[in-house]
């Protein structure tokens, strides 16, 4: 058996001198700054998406809520269009027929051979 222990590594005389040098700034060292970066930013970028979607969101209650208060047809049609598409499913059926053909499968059947015949029936 040898005398090595598995957690020790042991370096051969002049390895320094045969390993190419080691290159300092690589692409791959480049990566985790420009992904520190675009995280920051969009850190930094969030609060205004929230709050322009809150306006938006605000803004369309306030209309809706208007035009029902002055009973408006365009209320009415809104609330229509919104039920309609409400009833609609998200998954086309299509998809589902097409994933029903795809494991539905004939049964198999499989004829015994003359061998086997004779032999279930003795």
């Amino acid at each position: 058996m040898s005398d090595f222990k598995r957690n020790e590594i042991i370096y051969e005389e002049g390895w320094r001198d045969a390993s190419p040098p080691a290159v300092e700034e690589t692409p791959l060292d480049e990566a985790p700054e420009s992904s520190e970066r675009s995280g920051e930013e969009q850190d930094k970028s969030r609060p205004l998406l929230i709050t322009i979607q809150l306006a938006l969101s605000l803004l369309a209650a306030l209309v809706l809520f208007l035009l029902k208060a002055m009973d408006n047809e365009g209320y009415y049609n809104f609330m229509d269009y919104y039920h309609e598409e409400l009833q609609k499913p998200v998954v086309s059926q299509e998809i589902f027929h097409a994933a029903d053909a795809l494991f539905e499968q004939d049964p198999v059947t499989v004829q015994a051979t003359p061998d086997e015949t004779a032999h279930s029936e003795s």
